[in-house]
């Protein structure tokens, strides 16, 4: 029969942010591990609360295989006497092997023959090594912030206060005995703080089904997905109530499934006047401070909100209340503060940035507005767009002027939004307020990207500013040490270019942008790459084909993933890991022996003519492909050459006596070469030896 596993860790409030992740880290660390040990699971479940973290395993054998393992030990010149007998040394490796002499066998070893030892190693109790599994990898776990507690020896992300760890077949009969942060392992869990605060005993459980019933009559739904269903559905149901809609708004929604072991939900109202205020203020105040769901009415916000509670009910009203009173207050300072603000003009609060300091090595916003103003009409003038140019250029001069503003000083979180709001009341063209409003999207690797032209480029240019100015005090992300978030700039850099898209190369945007900080590019040129690898494998394409197509030319990234996906229809078909395999060695003779001279006069083998003529066939029809961006066909027609080389490199001699001839055969692959350049470096592709 076989067995089954539970582990639960039970500890103070995990933030919401943090679970995502730490699932994902439990599942592929543990599943890595069991195939290391020769285990396999049947079912893997992983699964969280704000307070615990969760692995169901079943369909485990009773232990690990049993294996052999080759122990390797001297060389034979050390092991055997001339007369072939065993040496002392072969001797003493095989009593420390617990093995006779006679058992040794002869082996390669790394660095020529050596005797060897060959043991059978019993498997072992597959609960004890869970429990060593386990421990290592949630030790290991890793959490965008940690914390010590007692005496400070340990560290996680929160406080641990109970381990369960049960094992069994049929059912969960057995402790196993493992240690985590001076927690020792039980079959005890405790439920929900309010609605059951006591133990819950776990042992005899009969399968998963019936764990997650048992927590869930203790007032803990463990299962996200389930807490999801629940809290779209009472969401939907509240809102009917009042003929509404909750206002679409993933991401919140997805934190409120982390927030809560159990998933309510309580509508709360706010006084019709707040409405008059911007839309954008009303939410974004709604869904930073209380992180509440907004609702709406025929598409026009309408006076209530939803908040997450943790626990089924409010029976006496207590959430509800307390939120209104919180949203209500908020709502009053935003509506006295931005009436307030609109006295002002814009291009008055832009004059302010000059008392506000970017850095203290670089100056105030105003003089980052200024260089952002001439980088942004520099990118628009690349594309030869005179109102273009007008546009950014006014919109980059504003974009931080909300910074000074009363409304900004006191909700921060609304910079960017309210500057689009006061373009937008002052007057402001459309393009100039939506690329103010939009000018901090996207976040990183989520979130839109801006949604007009204008806005894709001031906000290109913003961050490659910010990435230039910092680089230039060698304030450069290591290791996991990042507090400017660079690396999430760059990634939204790269981000616009490739998706909006812009037909904009970055180590150019990046000899711009650093042209006022002295022009030190290489480090920034090298960093906007790696970003740009980050971003085509997030968007999907295999590692060895964007390392083969950045090898060959990087940079414009729109135009690198449409070559990364014609390669990522081909790369694995026989006959492109053959031509992959001809361009290697092409590469590989370039590289060493030079380019030679192009001469196809001088051809004289009818494999060394086929190639050549070939190769002067395909060279205009790849070009004006290339020229097209015809990226499938031409990666198609570079397919033509995978024959006639092979054929090249296996009746041509390329490296022979005569040197004006070998000049010619290698100037024959210099072109080849450059040819393949132009899409991808083959010979980067995975399997290539």
């Amino acid at each position: 029969m076989s067995g089954m596993f539970l582990f639960e860790l039970l500890c103070e409030e995990i933030p919401a942010n943090a679970l995502p992740g730490a699932r994902r880290q439990l599942a592929e660390n543990v599943a890595a591990k069991l195939q290391e040990a020769g285990l396999g699971a049947a079912q893997t479940k992983v699964f969280s609360t704000a307070r615990r973290l969760v692995l169901w395993l079943e369909g485990l054998p009773p232990a690990t295989p049993e294996r052999v393992e080759e122990v390797l030990g001297p060389p034979v010149a050390a092991a055997f006497a001339p007369d072939g007998s065993f040496t002392r040394a072969a001797e003493g490796f095989a009593r420390a092997c617990g093995v006779t002499p006679e058992e040794l066998v002869v082996v390669e070893g790394p660095k020529g023959k050596v005797v060897a030892a060959r043991k059978r190693v019993p498997g072992k109790p597959t609960p004890e090594v869970l429990a060593r599994i386990l421990a290592e990898v949630v030790s290991n776990l890793h959490f965008p912030k940690t914390m010590r507690w007692g005496d400070g020896a340990h560290v996680f992300v929160r406080p641990v206060h109970a381990l369960v760890a049960l094992w069994g077949e049929g059912s969960l009969t057995q402790v196993v005995p493992m240690e985590l942060f001076g927690v020792a392992s039980g079959s005890r869990t405790w439920g929900h703080r309010v609605v059951h605060p006591g133990p819950v005993e776990l042992l005899g459980t009969a399968g998963l089904a019936t764990y997650l019933e048992r927590l869930r009559q203790a007032g803990v739904v463990v299962d996200p997905e389930e807490r999801r269903k629940l809290l779209g559905e009472a969401a939907a149901a509240l809102a009917a109530e009042v003929g509404c809609q909750v206002r679409s708004d993933p991401q919140l929604a997805e934190e409120h499934v982390e927030l809560v072991e159990f998933p309510g939900v309580v509508r709360g109202a706010i006084e019709e006047r707040w409405l008059a205020l911007p839309p954008e203020v009303v939410v974004t105040t709604l869904r930073h401070h209380q992180k509440c769901l907004v609702l709406e009415r025929e598409g026009q916000l309408a006076p209530y909100f939803f908040a997450v509670c943790d626990r089924p009910d409010d029976p006496e009203g207590h959430v509800r209340r307390g939120n209104e009173w919180v949203a209500g207050a908020r709502l009053a300072d935003a509506h006295f503060f931005y009436h307030k603000d609109l006295e002002t003009p814009l291009e008055e609060l832009a004059r302010k940035l000059e008392r506000i300091t970017f850095h203290a090595k670089l100056g105030s916003f105003a003089a980052k507005a200024e260089r952002v103003a001439k980088l942004a009409a520099a990118l628009a003038g690349k594309l030869g767009d005179e109102a273009l140019v007008a546009q950014v250029t006014e919109a980059a001069l504003l974009a931080k002027a909300d910074l000074a503003s009363s409304m900004v000083g006191e909700f921060p979180e609304l910079q960017g939004v309210m500057g689009g709001v006061y373009a937008k009341a002052w007057g402001k063209p459309e393009e100039v307020w939506r690329a103010i409003a939009f000018q901090y999207q996207p976040a990183g690797q989520e979130g839109p990207i801006p949604p007009t032209l204008a806005g894709a480029i001031v906000g290109v240019a913003d961050r490659m500013d910010t990435l230039a100015a910092l680089f230039s005090l060698g304030e450069v992300p290591t290791g996991s040490k990042d507090p400017f978030a660079l690396r999430r700039h760059a990634l939204s850099v790269v981000r616009i270019c490739g998706e909006f898209p812009l037909p904009l190369a970055l180590p150019e945007l990046a000899t711009w942008a650093s042209a006022p900080f002295g022009g030190q590019v290489q480090n920034l040129a090298e960093f906007l790459r790696e970003r740009e690898r980050f971003f085509l494998e997030w968007r999907g394409l295999p590692s060895p084909v964007v390392e083969a197509v950045l090898s060959a030319s990087w940079g414009v990234p729109a135009e690198d993933e449409a070559r990364g996906r014609a390669l990522a229809a081909l790369w694995q078909e026989p006959a492109y890991l053959q031509l992959a395999t001809a361009f290697k060695r092409v590469r590989n003779m370039v590289s060493k022996e030079g380019e030679g001279r192009f001469a196809p006069q001088l051809a004289q083998e009818p494999a060394e003519r086929a190639l050549v003529e070939r190769v002067v066939a395909v060279e205009g029809e790849l070009a004006a492909l290339v020229a097209g961006r015809r990226w499938p066909e031409a990666f198609r027609l570079l397919g033509e050459l995978a024959a006639p080389l092979d054929r090249f490199f296996t009746e041509v001699l390329v490296l022979c006596e005569d040197a004006e001839l070998r000049q010619a055969r290698l100037g024959i692959l210099a072109k080849v070469q450059r040819m393949f350049l132009q899409l991808a470096d083959l010979a980067k592709l995975q399997g290539v030896n």
